[in-house]
C-alpha cells in the first residue's frame, strides 16, 4: 500500500495543501486533477521524496519513501533529456544510473523514434522529445509510477499506447499516480484526488 500522511506544503507563504491523506493499493492508479497552480506537480514531487514537506510522511509497503528510491519512477512535465546527446545516449545513461541493460534501440523502434535514435535530441519536436523520456515504462521494474502530465505533446495513438501500459502496470501489481489536462478513461482509475487552488 502506498500511504500519505497528513501531508502539508507551503510555498512561498501560500499553503498548497494541508493535512492531506490518502492511500492507494496495489494495482490502482490515482488521477491527480486540479487547476495550475493548485499543487499537483508540488505534491507528486513531495511524493517521491523530491520536495520539502513542513508536515508529513510518506510510506510505500510500510517503508519511508526516502527509503524506496529503487521502486520509483518520476517523469516530471518536462521531458529531463540532455538535448546534446542523442535518444539512444540518453536511454543509455539511465539505464546505467539505475544498473539496468536494455536493448535501448528495440526500445526506441516501438514509440517510433527508430529512424531519428541516433540525432541530437535538440533536432527532435516536442512530442519525439516526451517519447524519449516516457520510453523508461517499457522497462521500468518500479513498484511506484508517478506521472506529471505524461501525455504532453503526445498524438492520440501515443495516448492509447500509454493508457495500456498503465493498465498492464496495475494488473501488474503496481501503482499508478497521474495529473493531467486530458480524462483518462473510466476503467484506468480507481481513484480520483482533486486539489483545489488557494489563494
Amino acid at each position: 500500500m502506498l500511504s500519505a500522511n497528513q501531508l502539508t506544503c507551503i510555498r512561498n507563504q501560500r499553503i498548497l495543501f494541508d493535512e492531506l491523506s490518502f492511500e492507494l493499493e496495489a494495482g490502482q492508479l490515482m488521477y491527480l486533477t486540479g487547476p495550475n497552480g493548485a499543487g499537483k506537480t508540488t505534491l507528486l514531487r513531495s511524493l517521491v521524496g523530491l520536495q520539502h514537506l513542513q508536515q508529513g510522511q510518506v510510506l510505500l509497503d510500510n517503508m519511508p519513501i526516502s527509503d524506496c528510491s529503487e521502486q520509483i519512477l518520476y517523469i516530471g512535465h518536462k521531458p529531463a533529456v540532455n538535448e546534446w546527446l542523442s535518444a539512444k545516449q540518453n536511454l543509455a545513461h539511465w539505464f546505467e544510473l539505475s544498473g539496468q541493460t536494455a536493448d535501448c534501440e528495440m526500445l526506441l523502434n516501438k514509440v517510433g523514434l527508430g529512424g531519428l535514435m541516433d540525432l541530437p535530441v535538440k533536432f527532435l519536436s516536442a512530442g519525439q522529445k516526451r517519447r524519449v523520456a516516457l520510453v523508461r515504462m517499457w522497462q521500468s521494474n518500479a513498484k511506484l509510477w508517478v506521472l506529471d502530465e505524461p501525455f504532453t505533446s503526445i498524438d492520440i495513438k501515443g495516448v492509447d499506447v500509454l493508457n495500456q501500459l498503465f493498465l498492464r502496470h496495475k494488473q501488474n501489481g503496481g501503482y499508478v499516480i497521474v495529473t493531467s489536462h486530458q480524462t483518462l478513461p473510466d476503467n484506468l482509475v480507481d481513484r480520483t484526488l482533486n486539489l483545489e487552488y488557494r489563494f
